[in-house]
């Protein structure tokens, strides 16, 4: 997996997302980024950020809620989201991410 690729196939996370219909199976994919060990997650986030719109605006609701947690995981985060702006390969993840850093945090 290439640091901008935005389809991890081999992610769990990734795979559960696109998998979610339910609103069942929503809340758990939304647990399961909230307690997803920070460096999975941010390896994670290329795909992430590929997810259909609804489910992307799901990523975007717990990132939102670390992003305003401690210093650690908020610097780790938005790294990790400038990366995928300036190398990811798809135009949708590049602007996904120029998108988030664009709105105020709190």
């Amino acid at each position: 997996m290439g640091e901008g690729d935005p389809d991890d196939a081999g992610s769990t996370l990734v795979q559960t997302g696109k998998a979610a219909l339910t609103f069942s199976e929503m809340a758990t994919f939304v647990h399961d980024i909230e307690t997803r060990p920070q460096a999975r997650l941010l390896s994670d986030l290329g795909g992430l950020f590929a997810l259909p719109e609804a489910k992307y605006q799901l990523v975007v609701m717990v990132l939102r809620r670390k992003l305003r947690g401690g210093a650690g995981e908020r610097d780790a985060i938005l790294a990790r989201v400038r990366e995928l702006q300036a190398d990811a390969s798809s135009p949708a993840v590049r602007l996904r991410a120029e998108a988030l850093l664009a709105k105020p945090l709190d």
